[in-house]
């Protein structure tokens, strides 16, 4: 009976087999193009309004059988690079999970082949030989067995496709590794084998369980026509090498997935104001089910402003050729230049500055989620004319700008990709604008290239040459030769990247630098030496004259250069008589706050002043996934404010397009981070801090002045508004860059401007800087006058006039009722930069209270009009050296306890008689307190039956004993 069941499992066994590869052999017969390992998911649908009836293909090498035919253990077709780090002595082969597992399959098939001659009479369908069952049941991988070399492993070839995008998978386990690491490599190639785009995963290393490793959301770039995939095991960046270890590589996948782009007419998403914004969603193999395109704009905080909806099945338009034709079809492919076209425009509703979300999304039955979004920055001119000012970028790139497409950039029936823009580069002058629009000021552009790649140079000359006519100062970088070019520089490894290494010797440095420095240098004076991170000048010997030499190799024949170096926070800059360089940037990890950057540039001031080198500062966000949205701009906001306090000439955010720290996303559209930088870099970046307002509302805020404008910044984290005279015209400008007019009212026969503050900063333009200038200068001398009821008191106003004109006007104090003035009102004269003192003569009343208050001083200046405004200070009334506390609460029973206090900070005893006065004719209570020099003294009082007296005011009256001081004190009554 058991040999029985063994026979027929056999048989089932081998026509299943026999039927699977029938089955695959026909796929393969209809679509030669599909290779042998990959998978086909049929995602047809005859509902859908277009020929969709495609098989999206997912590539997979699983390291089975199917794509070992030879028997070698070695995938087919796959490639391993040999070479001096790589030795051919390490093994690299296809092995089981479970050797058990794969030795009881290898029984089993021997046990198989003794019946299978007979088995083959009984039936005639059976194949030659039998399957193996070793290989249906176990599962294998690519194994690397590590003895000092590294590993480069690729696989075969696959066409590629623009029409979809595509996510990368693989299993990756890692054992005993301690300097090697591991890796997967997504590759895209041309036509020429040439690689076009590189994408990496996260490398993996140490003792790693079966992991899987992902990269998701690639599109072919322009120019590919191939695909693979690239295993690389590889050492670490000081040489050191494993010399045992094992690595496991598994699953490798290549899916494609339909592609939801969506674009807008400006390929950066920056609009000026009025300009409109047609946004386009490009449907790219078409998923089954789709039936509407939904569109949503959204504002800064996520409120939902407006939406659309685009009907697939009247708005498709298709060219000649249905996407099947397509599937396997390289877009770089000049036999065929038509390509599915399905595209969905949206005109957006006019918006004002500000920073928008744009999304879009398919709708249908059986959708998965399928969607994109993209940013759009409406800006608006902030300032009537352009000061270059201080703030810029840093383009580690240069002009590769990554900017995606624009309208016309997707491929369509009639274009072929020979034609297609570039995503790489961006043309010279619409960097500029771009830049000038961005409101940047200073660019650091990289300029080491190879001697004799003249198109470089060129390039990099007129991109150079448009800065510097657009007033943009630039900086050209030399940071890291091109990649080809480095092993020319002979140095001793590959951690020795750094400018200090490339300048090291002047015989290998400066003959491949000649060609291209004769050029750049007419047109660029400021050079700096490696890249913002790049301190490896720090410790060198005899640095002075190190630079010296650089720069005069450098110089050639062209004007004088002056050179900056990099240097960090941590490290004190060097005295001017130590340096022969003309700049030191200054960077460091992690980002300073503003005080820290205020502390260090304050201890580098006297260098500043002595005519040492210029400074630079590196000034990025802080990190995105640290710290959430407000916070990063209040804090990017207030540095670039701390940076207008010192005399730094240059503040560089050292890479835009950051995921954690920049500016842009990897497309190049604006982030939530732009419009603040934007903002702040052109309102304040040519003016300079110097000082701040006391506001009633006692709001955080920072004067910047210019010659002819000045700028109010103000912010508070707790909500609040301020009522004030600025100046006529005044507006508030948000960090989004949106302008908005400022409620007026008037106060006493003077205008006054509502500003409502929040936590982050508003800008008020328009201000008056004589105005701001005039308020800065009011002091009130005495920040204390006694209570010495009924007794004159001086009270000095101290002023300056800020013009260069004669001023003159009056001063009014508006006090508590129980003060009094012999001359309430003051006339005064001023020439132009002179200061004044006026002194006025107040009388406090027998019901003037103690504490602090604010007068009101109203000035009135006699220009054509008038000028009417009130500043406020404050003063406290009370004896120099006493402070009164009082606290009230309820006791069991509903007798109020009162406590006073008195502390005694003068050098002399005090003492006072207290009168407590309740209301509702109820008997005053009396208590004699003295307090000693540096002591508190307490006395309570007790009132019964209070319930009455909640929410009412007692009067402490005390009267100072052998004096003639009486302070009146109120106590609100509280539980």
């Amino acid at each position: 009976m058991t040999r029985c069941c063994f026979i027929a499992a056999i048989v089932l066994l081998a026509i299943n087999t026999t039927n699977a590869v029938a089955e695959t052999s026909s796929e393969k017969s209809s679509a030669e193009q599909t290779p042998a390992h990959a998978q086909i998911t049929d995602t047809s649908d005859n509902r859908i309004p277009q020929p969709s009836n495609t098989a999206l293909t997912a590539y997979v090498w699983d390291f089975s059988r199917s794509i070992d035919n030879n028997y070698d253990d070695w995938p087919d077709n796959w490639q391993r690079k040999v070479g001096s780090r790589y030795p051919q002595y390490v093994k690299i082969g296809i092995s089981p999970h479970d050797e058990s597992v794969e030795q009881k399959g290898r029984h089993f098939d021997s046990e198989v082949i003794r019946y299978w001659p007979n088995l083959r009479q009984h039936f005639d369908s059976l194949p030659p030989l039998p399957p193996s069952f070793a290989d249906l049941v176990s599962d294998r991988y690519l194994e690397v067995e590590l003895d000092g070399g590294l590993a480069m492993v690729q696989s075969d070839k696959v066409k590629t496709s623009r029409v979809y995008q595509y996510r990368l998978s693989a299993r990756v386990m890692t054992r005993n590794l301690v300097h090697d690491s591991a890796r997967v490599e997504f590759v895209f190639i041309d036509e020429d084998g040439q690689q076009v785009e590189v994408h990496s995963t996260e490398p993996v290393s140490g003792a790693t369980n079966w992991k899987e490793l992902v990269i998701n959301n690639v599109r072919a770039p322009n120019h590919a026509t191939h695909m693979f995939v690239r295993l690389i095991v590889e050492g670490a960046e000081d040489g050191l090498e494993d010399i045992r270890g094992t690595v496991g590589f598994d699953d490798i996948r290549i899916e494609p997935f339909p592609q939801l782009q969506l674009i807008t007419d400006e390929p950066l998403g920056v609009y000026e104001y009025g300009h409109g914004v047609v946004a386009t969603a490009i449907v790219l193999g078409l998923p089954t089910g789709a039936s509407k395109v939904h569109f949503q704009l959204f504002d800064v905080n996520g409120k939902k402003l407006a939406s659309e909806r685009a009907d697939i099945a009247t708005s498709i338009r298709e060219r000649t050729i249905t996407i099947d034709s397509i599937q396997m079809q390289s877009a770089t492919d000049k036999e065929s230049k038509q390509l599915l076209d399905m595209r969905f425009n949206w005109t957006l509703p006019r918006m004002r500055p500000g920073f928008y979300r744009v999304t879009a999304f398919l709708e249908g039955k059986h959708i998965s989620s399928l969607s994109t979004e993209t940013n759009v920055a409406v800006i608006e001119p902030l300032v009537d004319t352009r000061v270059p000012g201080c703030f810029g970028w840093t383009l580690p790139q240069g002009d590769k700008v990554p900017h995606g497409l624009g309208a016309s950039g997707v491929i369509t029936a009639t274009e072929n990709d020979s034609a297609a823009p570039s995503n790489d580069y961006i043309a010279s002058r619409d960097l500029v604008n771009w830049l000038l629009q961005i409101g940047v000021d200073w660019v650091k552009f990289p300029c080491w290239v190879a001697p004799d790649d003249d198109h470089a140079a060129s390039r990099i000359v007129d991109i150079c040459t448009r800065l510097q006519d657009s007033e943009i100062q630039t900086v050209g970088m030399l940071d890291v030769p091109r990649e080809d070019q480095i092993p020319l520089y002979d140095l001793r490894s590959r951690r020795d990247t750094v400018a200090s290494e490339f300048f090291r010797d002047i015989r290998v440095w400066h003959p491949l630098l000649e060609p291209v420095m004769t050029r750049l240098t007419l047109k660029v004076r400021k050079w700096q030496l490696g890249a913002d991170d790049d301190y490896s000048f720090l410790g060198r010997s005899r640095l002075r004259e190190s630079i010296s030499s650089i720069s005069t190799g450098l110089q050639g024949y062209g004007q004088p250069l002056e050179i900056a170096i990099c240097w960090p926070w941590t490290e004190p800059v060097l005295p001017k008589s130590e340096t022969s360089w003309q700049a030191v940037c200054r960077s460091g990890t992690p980002e300073l706050t503003s005080k820290e950057i205020d502390s260090y540039l304050e201890l580098s001031r006297d260098t500043n002043y002595a005519g040492g080198p210029e400074t630079w500062i590196v000034l990025n966000p802080a990190a995105k996934s640290h710290y959430e949205r407000d916070s990063r701009i209040l804090d990017m906001v207030l540095r670039m404010a701390t940076v207008r306090k010192h005399r730094v000439q240059a503040a560089f955010v050292s890479n835009p397009h950051d995921p954690e720290n920049g500016l842009l996303t990897s497309d190049s559209r604006p982030t939530m981070m732009l419009l603040p930088w934007r903002t702040t870099a052109q309102l304040i970046g040519s003016l300079r801090q110097v000082g701040s307002l006391r506001l009633r509302s006692k709001a955080n805020n920072i004067v910047f002045a210019g010659q002819d404008r000045a700028v109010l910044m103000v912010w508070s984290e707790t909500p609040c508004e301020e009522k004030i005279y600025l100046g006529d015209d005044v507006e508030a400008i948000n960090v989004w860059g949106r302008t908005e007019d400022l409620e007026v009212e008037t106060i006493e026969n003077r205008h006054v401007q509502s500003i409502k503050i929040g936590r982050l900063p508003i800008f008020l333009v328009n201000v008056d800087p004589e105005n701001l200038a005039f308020r800065m200068s009011v002091e009130v001398e005495q920040t204390q006058i006694d209570s010495m009821l009924g007794q004159a008191q001086p009270l000095d106003v101290s002023f300056a006039n800020p013009t260069r004109d004669g001023l003159a006007g009056s001063l009014e104090i508006r006090a508590p009722e129980a003060w009094s003035f012999d001359e309430p009102s003051i006339e005064w004269e001023l020439l132009g930069g002179h200061d004044t003192k006026t002194q006025f003569e107040v009388v406090l009343g027998n019901s003037a209270k103690v504490g602090d208050y604010e007068l009101a001083l109203n000035f009135e200046q006699q220009t054509v009009p008038p000028k009417r405004f009130t500043v406020y200070r404050e003063i406290t009334v009370g004896p120099v050296g006493l402070e009164l506390r009082a606290a009230t609460r309820i006791l069991e029973g509903g007798q109020l306890q009162v406590e006073v206090e008195m502390l005694n900070h003068s050098r002399l005893p005090q003492s006072y008689d207290c009168i407590l006065f309740p209301h509702s004719g109820r008997k005053y209570q009396r208590r004699f307190i003295q307090i000693e020099p540096g002591e508190v003294s307490r006395r309570d009082f007790y009132l019964p039956d209070a319930a009455d007296l909640l929410g009412t005011t007692l009067l402490l009256r005390a009267s100072e004993q052998d004096g003639h001081r009486i302070l009146n004190y109120e106590i609100p009554v509280q539980r």
